[in-house]
């Protein structure tokens, strides 16, 4: 797929500018309201059931640093982040000032770093923005030659391939393929259980969001007011609805010949 009006580094940089007027700049990467504070929040408390201690760790596309910052007193052996977008670089240095943590930029398909060099490669919500399949595979092919045994992707899945320019779902086997291509064979997989607030919250951005907007503006307040009434309920109901579609855990191994 060759895309003609997104550009991931210009995208980014403008979302990054109005993740600034913010009070709280870590929260989340893009939009910020109820829904997505209550999904940062299942991820985190999926995100600490792995192992990260005395580990070398690198997360690509680290964007505002909020995952990063989460990890600094998880007894890493070392932090790396990096981003496409030079914004958010400056706004996960403004995050972390002085704390033990390495951020750099990159070019979106390739890593600046020797082979085997990190315990574990991860991202969160990055993957399915990289639309431009062959700078897909590139990436990917680099994620697993900086990774000396573990890689694990928090992306948008999908039964089949499905969205728009900016964001991807893909299915489980389209990942796992591609990393078995690298040596990386799928171990276990897991999804956060958030689908009747997905279905619940989505409908009201729908309706009550102004279809022009843009990707980390501020909502409108009364989307914003009917989020925070139905959370409460449709919390509960996700703990019992099946899910294998959205934000999955998705943890492969290096194969070991």
């Amino acid at each position: 797929m060759t895309l003609k009006k997104y550009r991931p580094e210009t995208y980014w940089n403008k979302v990054a500018e109005k993740i600034n007027i913010r009070e709280d700049l870590k929260i989340i990467a893009g939009d910020d309201e109820p829904y997505y504070r209550y999904k940062r929040k299942m991820f985190l408390k999926l995100f600490d059931t792995i192992c990260v201690k005395d580990k070398r760790i690198l997360e690509v596309g680290s964007g505002p640093g909020g995952n990063l910052d989460f990890l600094t007193n998880k007894g890493c052996a070392e932090i790396v982040g990096v981003d496409v977008s030079e914004n958010m670089i400056d706004l996960s240095r403004r995050i972390l000032k002085n704390k033990n943590v390495q951020i750099q930029k990159i070019d979106g398909y390739s890593l600046p770093f020797d082979n085997n060099h990190f315990d574990m490669v991860f991202t969160s919500t990055v993957l399915q923005h990289n639309t431009d399949e062959t700078q897909l595979k590139q990436l990917i092919k680099s994620i697993c030659r900086v990774s000396k045994s573990e890689v694990i992707i928090f992306e948008r899945i999908e039964k089949h391939i499905t969205g728009h320019e900016t964001n991807m779902g893909r299915p489980v086997k389209y990942y796992s393929d591609l990393f078995m291509e690298n040596a990386f064979a799928l171990i276990k997989t897991e999804f956060l259980p958030i689908q009747a607030s997905y279905y619940s919250c989505g409908a009201i951005r729908k309706i009550f969001n102004r279809p022009d907007k843009e990707e980390g503006e501020p909502m409108s307040k009364i989307s914003k007011i009917l989020q925070s009434i139905v959370l409460p309920i449709t919390s509960t109901l996700d703990r019992v609805i099946p899910i294998k579609r959205d934000l999955g855990m998705l943890f492969f191994k290096k194969n070991i010949t």
